[in-house]
């Protein structure tokens, strides 16, 4: 059997959310051996680089004004690593370097907010989102069409938005397993924010307009920048979450009627990260047990003791050995065909290495 090749596509998009950080997800994954940790499995590892949001942004009119932070904090970042070797921890390093003219990266709030950005159907940035994850979209839909394995490394959860619609469509009846302490089913309508990091399985299952005075034109795909998105691609049925526990109250009412299959933490208690693994493998595997897989895991789902490095900790999450056991179940389906690590935020951690 031919080596097969996994993909490495970096996406430090942070567009879905107010806080700064996730960005340097893609770079300390590079820096911690990724690549390296790949072929010592037997894979070829092609590292596609950094997706340039800055810079696609420019070329499409929707440069931001007030400039964008994430080439001076990933010049910091290396600063560190070139200084300590990643033998201290990122956020206490900032914190002594005193660098206020950035984002403050590392004081007891963890992160600054970034700009206020307007509000579209719902949706906080809705033009520079679609514009991104449409840039994210193509790239995964190119490497996947390659026969590749796709791991595609955020930035924050939205984009899934972009990644599993391209994979949707280079894997007809991909199941998704989608690993996260949040649900992310919020649509413009419930959104209590209105960011859209919080939104992209409902966007991806079709939901958007559903609720109550929920704006059509979005549902029917309108929403303006993602006029290439097809709401929906996802079907309920084809979605499993494992690890749930901080849902919106509007949010796990649409969870409960709809048909996608949710695994809170609780479950996790009750039946132990085995059954729990082989029921959302099986929920999601089509008729004949055979659908591709893609894995979608929001390091928030792990417990904050394990991962703390996240702009979005929840305690009670899985353990790292919990998590691992996902990752060991889905590969050995041998029909995981692509992956999302999203919400790896170094600059938010304030805990000292474990």
């Amino acid at each position: 059997m031919p080596t097969r090749t996994c993909a490495f596509v970096g996406a430090p998009f942070c567009e879905g959310q107010n806080l700064e950080g996730a960005d340097l997800g893609p770079s300390a994954l590079r820096e911690a051996g990724i690549g390296r940790g790949a072929q010592k499995l037997g894979w070829n590892f092609e590292d596609l680089g950094d997706l340039n949001f800055a810079a696609h942004f420019e070329s499409v009119g929707l440069g931001d004004k007030n400039g964008e932070p994430h080439f001076d904090k990933l010049a910091l970042y290396r600063e560190w690593l070139a200084e300590t070797g990643m033998h201290t921890n990122f956020s206490t390093w900032v914190a002594d370097k005193n660098r206020e003219a950035l984002v403050n990266l590392a004081t007891d709030d963890a992160l600054a907010p970034a700009p206020k950005r307007k509000k579209t159907q719902g949706v906080v940035n809705a033009e520079r989102m679609g514009s991104g994850l449409r840039l994210i979209h193509e790239v995964v839909l190119k490497a996947a069409k390659a026969g590749h394995f796709v791991l595609t490394v955020g930035g924050d959860h939205s984009i899934a938005s972009g990644s599993i619609s391209a994979l949707c469509e280079a894997h007809p009846g991909l199941g998704v397993v989608w690993i996260d302490a949040h649900a992310d089913a919020n649509t413009p309508g419930t959104s209590p924010s209105g960011h859209y990091h919080g939104m992209p399985a409902a966007h991806l299952m079709g939901w958007f307009g559903r609720e109550k005075g929920g704006d059509e034109d979005a549902a029917a795909g309108g929403l303006r920048g993602f006029e290439w998105f097809t709401p929906g691609c996802l079907p309920e049925g084809q979605l499993a979450y494992i690890g749930l526990r901080d849902i919106d109250p509007e949010e796990g009412e649409a969870l409960t009627r709809s048909g996608v299959h949710a695994f809170t933490m609780r479950d996790v208690d009750k039946y132990g990260i085995a059954k729990v693994c082989e029921m959302a493998v099986a929920a999601v595997s089509g008729p004949d047990g055979k659908a591709p897989l893609h894995l979608s895991l929001d390091i928030d789902g792990v417990d904050p003791h394990f991962a703390p490095g996240t702009g979005t900790c929840a305690r009670g999450g899985l353990t790292y050995r919990e998590v691992h056991y996902i990752c060991e179940e889905c590969a050995l389906s041998r029909r995981l065909v692509s992956m999302d690590l999203v919400e790896v935020s170094p600059s938010s951690s304030v805990y000292s290495p474990l």
